[in-house]
């Protein structure tokens, strides 16, 4: 992924289906500019769409004409906690965990991330 990310956490819903994919409510977003290195993560195309910030317009592929893949916040964090002792620093990691970790997930149904290229 040599673009730009942007990740959506989201609670997965059983409701309002559109081409066989079910919608899911975005909880919280998170812009990682030019962070390259999810392409070992993120690989399991989501069975879900969002919407747009202007409500109206559904989203089930990014920029490229991708399908949105997903990975749980476990993985994720697992991910970031690895890479941010192994490899060169970068500024948006350590927020990006602290929103994470922020996370009770048992307060949520089916809450996973979705990654957004663009």
């Amino acid at each position: 992924m040599g673009y730009e990310s942007k990740l959506y956490i989201v609670e997965k819903t059983d409701c309002f289906m559109v081409n066989e994919k079910r919608y899911a409510r975005v909880i919280a977003t998170y812009d990682m500019c030019k962070f390259n290195a999810f392409d070992d993560i993120f690989q399991e195309e989501t069975d879900c769409y969002i919407y747009t910030d202007d409500g109206n317009t559904e989203i089930f592929k990014d920029r490229y004409n991708k399908p949105l893949t997903e990975a749980s916040i476990t993985t994720i964090i697992e991910y970031l906690e690895n890479y941010k002792n192994s490899k060169e620093y970068y500024r948006r990691i350590n927020p990006l965990l602290g929103l994470l970790k922020g996370f009770d997930c048992s307060g949520w149904n089916n809450l996973t991330v979705l990654h957004y290229g663009h």
